[in-house]
């Protein structure tokens, strides 16, 4: 059975609606990154080639998305990227801004909008 990646989604909608604690704030945020990130991933590996085990696979798949995409798919790797720094800012900085997990969620909605359009 192959994992959906959209239940990680799943899991940050609970972390956010089921907590006001900052830890779960954070932890939504980081899960709706993952989300998009394997799907993303799944999605480039589907059109394009196996990406593989980069040294540093994130930035990887960002960069190789950009190199052999169009525009939808450049606009795709933006966003993943813009979800990253979301997800980076509440995984190591100290200051967290509730905002963070709202441009999250938002952004992580677009990335599922593109990767719909672009499989149709």
């Amino acid at each position: 059975m192959v994992f959906d990646w959209k239940e990680f989604y799943d899991v940050g909608v609970h972390l956010e609606e089921h907590s006001s604690e900052e830890a779960y704030q954070r932890s939504a945020v980081s899960r709706y990154y993952y989300s998009c990130y394997h799907l993303v991933k799944d999605y480039f590996e589907r059109k394009f080639h196996y990406l593989g085990h980069p040294e540093h696979p994130h930035k990887t798949l960002i960069e190789r998305l950009k190199f052999y995409g169009d525009e939808d798919e450049n606009d795709l790797a933006d966003a993943l990227s813009q979800l990253r720094v979301y997800r980076t800012h509440a995984d190591y900085k100290p200051n967290f801004r509730k905002n963070t997990l709202r441009k999250a969620k938002k952004t992580t909605k677009d990335i599922f909008s593109l990767l719909q359009s672009l499989e149709n």
